[in-house]
Formats: C-alpha cells, structure tokens, sequence
C-alpha cells in the first residue's frame, strides 16, 4: 500500500524530473535561436542621402532632356519664386 508520505515524495520527484526536462529544451531552445542569429549575414549599412534619392526620382518622373541640374534652396530666408515659374536662387 501506498503511504501518504510515499505519495508526496513521488510527487517531488516528478516534479523535479519535469523541471529538469524543461530547463534542458529552453537551454536547447536559446541555444538553437543564439545559433541560427550568429549564422545570419549582417545586413549592409546603406547611408541615407535625401538629395541622390531626389534626383533620382527626379530622373524617374521627368524625361531626360527636361534634366539640366537639381539646385536646392540653402537660403535660410527661403528661394523666391518668380512669376513665370522659375526660381531666384
């Protein structure tokens, strides 16, 4: 028979039978992931130019005839705009 002292003792006992089967598969699991993210090629740092992205949709947009050259306003009082459409740089 079954004493109630016997029945908690194997209660513990599987109790830290499981934990110990868990811990292994997470200590598996962050090793697969540290693993899998140390074999991924890094990803090459391309440098943000806002200007060279104007002009190339600038050259996308318009034909290339109508391109002579992209100026942009550095005025800090700001380019004025004539008239007929163009600009006082």
């Amino acid at each position: 028979m079954l004493s109630p002292f016997k029945i908690v003792a194997e209660l513990i006992s599987f109790g830290l039978q499981a934990a110990f089967i868990y811990g292994l598969a997470l200590i598996v699991a962050i090793g697969f992931i540290a693993y899998a993210i140390s074999q991924h090629p890094p990803t090459p740092k391309k440098e943000w130019n806002p200007k060279q992205e104007k002009v190339e949709y600038i050259k996308k947009v318009y034909p290339k005839e109508r391109i002579e050259e992209v100026k942009e306003c550095i005025r800090p009082s700001g380019c004025r705009i004539l008239e007929d459409g163009t600009i006082e740089y």
